[in-house]
């Protein structure tokens, strides 16, 4: 069997991929409904934005282990994961197997990728594009936003207009449009991000979701939820490990083929329009394969 239909083959065993930002989809989904509010007046709404913005600057990095919930109208998936990721762009994921051994290994260093599958000793090698980190995330996400999510900085619309509400029960929301984009953020009455709305159109595209703030120390959520609901997709990451700002050595984010192993270029891959992630049916984790081209 070619490496590439292995691979396919491995990941619907898997089941787990990193279910991240898809921001623009077609289709239809229901539209949150906004809390009530009361519009803030005058530049409240931009000192808001920018206060958060200076607090989210920290941390640099965080690294742990999170059990991951996927649900897809095909399955329900469970799954264990180890996650580093640095700011702006360093990201590695380990998928481990019952016993703890790594079923799965991705390192993205800003410039290059690398994945290995050590049950099979392939190796997957080329530069950090969204083109070839979609072919494992199944989603075409910039590895800076990425690594931003998982730190608790989503990314932020570029925005034409910004308006902010106080909510009755505390907290704001706020609200930052361009065109028919839109991107919702409310905040707890401590300024935490606790949940994150984009929409093209009116539709919901992504909802983000964070929770289980630590309540001192880091300030961390230990929660992480993701709804595409126009793929019927939603995804957790519950951490029962996590650190921040650690020193993270750069031999984290890059990754040698072992002796022997079946050596993949994504590069030539993309080239060729060769392993085309699949349109749909995206599933969750920060790690997955590529599956075979159809």
């Amino acid at each position: 069997m070619n490496p590439l239909r292995r691979l396919g083959n491995f990941l619907s065993r898997l089941g787990l991929a990193l279910c991240l930002p898809l921001l623009v989809l077609s289709g239809c989904a229901t539209l949150p409904v906004s809390q009530p509010g009361t519009l803030a007046a005058g530049e409240t709404g931009r000192t808001l934005l920018a206060e958060w913005l200076q607090r989210s600057a920290q941390p640099q990095s965080v690294q742990g282990v999170a059990k991951v919930r996927v649900q897809t109208p095909q399955r329900t998936l469970n799954g264990t994961q180890v996650i580093v990721a640095g700011a702006p762009d360093q990201l590695r994921a380990e998928t481990l197997s019952p016993f703890g051994t790594p079923l799965l290994v991705l390192a993205a260093n800003g410039t290059q990728l690398a994945v290995l599958l050590p049950g099979d000793n392939l190796f997957y090698h080329g530069q950090a594009t969204p083109e070839n980190l979609g072919r494992f995330t199944r989603l075409p996400l910039r590895l800076a936003d990425l690594v931003g999510i998982l730190l608790s900085r989503p990314p932020l619309l570029t925005y034409q207009q910004l308006d902010a509400f106080a909510l009755a029960e505390g907290g704001w929301r706020i609200e930052l449009a361009a065109g028919q984009r839109r991107q919702l953020l409310h905040f707890d009455a401590a300024l935490r991000l606790v949940e994150v709305h984009y929409l093209t159109a009116g539709v919901l595209q992504l909802q983000l979701v964070y929770g289980d703030y630590a309540e001192s120390g880091d300030n961390l959520p230990r929660r992480i939820e993701l709804k595409l609901p126009l793929q019927q997709t939603q995804a957790s990451l519950l951490f029962n490990e996590l650190e921040a700002d650690r020193q993270l050595l750069p031999a984290l984010f890059t990754l040698e083929p072992p002796p022997g192993a079946t050596i993949i270029g994504l590069d030539t891959l993309a080239a060729t329009g060769a392993d085309r992630p699949p349109a749909g049916n995206a599933t969750i984790a920060p790690a997955a394969a590529p599956e075979e081209d159809k």
